[in-house]
């Protein structure tokens, strides 16, 4: 593609996203959908039991083939918009990697959250050598994430 004559500034945008030249109604918005996604999860005390311990909840009657497809499907709607913004690397690279470490070094729900909050801000050194060495964003953030 870098020898393309048109398009291939839309794939690489794609790919690696324009994370730092969003502007401020494009964050209001995510941010909008983020809280409503984030709600929607939190409101149910049932979501937490699902998560944790899916036979007692199914036990107890909670549909979870219904809360997992709305699990998912709002999942979907913070990745399309996330894509957008940030692009395909990092978008599938810091939730994934952080959720996955956290479960393999913690079992309750307080020090998972630790772990992945810290992994997810330890990637800010990608924010400042991209602005250091003039790299695309998302690819360095998801390097410097990979590093930590």
């Amino acid at each position: 593609m870098s020898k393309a004559t048109s398009e291939s500034e839309h794939l690489k945008d794609m790919l690696v996203g324009n994370i730092l030249a969003v502007s401020w109604s494009e964050v209001r918005k995510t941010a909008a959908l983020y809280g409503a996604v984030v709600s929607f999860t939190r409101l149910p005390p049932q979501v937490p039991d699902i998560s944790m311990d899916p036979q007692r909840a199914e036990a107890e009657g909670i549909s979870i083939r219904l809360w997992d497809f709305l699990f998912y499907a709002s999942f979907g709607f913070v990745v399309t918009s996330s894509v957008a913004i940030a692009g395909v690397l990092l978008v599938f690279c810091l939730p994934d990697r952080a959720s996955v470490a956290a479960m393999i070094y913690a079992d309750d729900i307080g020090r998972r959250l630790a772990i992945g909050w810290a992994m997810g801000t330890s990637s800010r050194a990608g924010v400042y050598l991209s602005l250091l060495l003039d790299l695309p964003t998302g690819a360095t953030i998801v390097c410097t994430f990979g590093s930590c």
